[in-house]
């Protein structure tokens, strides 16, 4: 499988526009994405929500095994096809998930094992949004400079 990115690539990926599979559920990603991510989730959002259940209830094996069960056979199927042509599409993009844990490094397997080397952001979404908050601090605390003039008069910092 190719590299993982890490946090010293976030800054190139975001500025690069970088195209993102996010695999979270659509809940997760309305509430918030970054502006190149598509959304082809590994759970819908009653997957998600039964097995956030069996976590709490039984622990992260008896989850895990429910979240295979859920996405198998034909739900798997199809959501192995859009990914890999949201790949195929995007040869350049990363996935990822919220925190860069379980659901990328699913579909990151799933998409080896169907012969298709594509890079997960570790720390998921949530490190990439943290970046971004990040340097957009550092260019708020930058000096604004501020060009006026009427249009064709030549205006040169």
């Amino acid at each position: 499988m190719q590299e993982r990115h890490t946090e010293q690539d976030y800054r190139a990926l975001l500025i690069a526009d970088t195209p993102i599979i996010d695999v979270r559920a659509p809940i997760e990603f309305e509430q918030g994405a970054m502006p190149a991510a598509i959304n082809l989730p590994l759970m819908n959002n009653d997957e998600r929500a039964a097995v956030g259940t069996c976590y709490k209830q039984q622990g992260s094996d008896a989850a895990l095994a429910l979240g295979h069960k859920l996405v198998a056979g034909e739900i798997r199927q199809q959501r192995m096809d859009a990914w890999r042509a949201a790949c195929l599409q995007n040869p350049q993009g990363i996935l990822c998930c919220a925190r860069g844990g379980q659901r990328s490094h699913i579909v990151q397997r799933w998409l080896h094992e169907a012969g298709i080397d594509y890079p997960l952001v570790d720390g998921g979404y949530k490190a990439l949004r943290q970046t971004a908050i990040q340097a957009t601090i550092e260019l708020a605390q930058k000096p604004i400079v501020l060009i006026g003039g009427c249009t064709g008069s030549g205006k040169r910092c």
